[in-house]
């Protein structure tokens, strides 16, 4: 990913939740610009924040400026 963050920059991530038992959800759909964090203060400052998979660890921070932001609840009210 970091190597394609070098030549790619508007990048779309969403984030989905989903309880098929209550009929309810959400979704957010952030576009926007992306690249990696570079400055060794604000990644120190990443690092500290963040929390790899078990047996990982985090090399790059990659970070996501949003220009737009879409998104929807569904079910309960």
């Amino acid at each position: 990913m970091a190597a394609l963050l070098q030549r790619v920059s508007v990048v779309v991530y969403e984030a989905d939740e989903l309880d098929a038992a209550a009929r309810t959800g959400w979704s957010v759909v952030l576009t926007g610009r992306a690249g990696l964090v570079a400055d060794p203060q604000e990644l120190e400052q990443a690092l500290a924040r963040l929390q790899a998979w078990p047996g990982e660890r985090i090399d790059v921070v990659a970070r996501l400026r949003p220009e737009l932001v879409t998104g929807f609840a569904a079910g309960a009210d």
